[in-house]
């Protein structure tokens, strides 16, 4: 068995090709949709805003630390629109944090009160709600 030493200048290249791709995949199919996903985009984001779980906004960092996860929980609810549940959703938040953050992630029990707003202000019609 051969053994191949890689560095982590290369690992770290990787992992960074790895995310550029996938946020490639999430932008093609979201141009893709017959409609504008922008309204859920901004729900989701003020919710994620609001809850700041892993506290990037209270450092003083950029307003899109949580973009990545933002896109990828609003396609899970695209995806799911039909079958839609609190449960199901906050399982996805959860599974969506813990990738992104792993240990930095302690927030698990919030994400059911996270897609229970989200939920609420998609289905009262709220999404100027991102505007406040």
């Amino acid at each position: 068995m051969e053994f191949r030493a890689v560095s982590q200048e290369t690992k770290m290249n990787y992992m960074l090709w790895s995310i550029k791709n996938e946020i490639r995949k999430e932008n093609k199919y979201l141009a893709s949709l017959p409609f504008d996903p922008s309204p859920i985009i901004g729900v989701v984001k003020y919710h994620l805003d609001q809850w700041d779980p892993i506290q990037l906004l209270d450092d003083g960092s950029q307003d899109d630390e949580y973009d990545g996860e933002g896109r990828s929980v609003t396609i899970y609810i695209i995806k799911h629109m039909e079958e839609i549940s609190v449960a199901g959703l906050g399982q996805e938040i959860q599974r969506i944090f813990r990738k992104s953050f792993l240990d930095e992630f302690q927030s698990e029990a919030d994400t059911f009160e996270i897609a229970i707003g989200i939920l609420r202000d998609l289905t009262n019609g709220n999404e100027d709600v991102s505007s406040e």
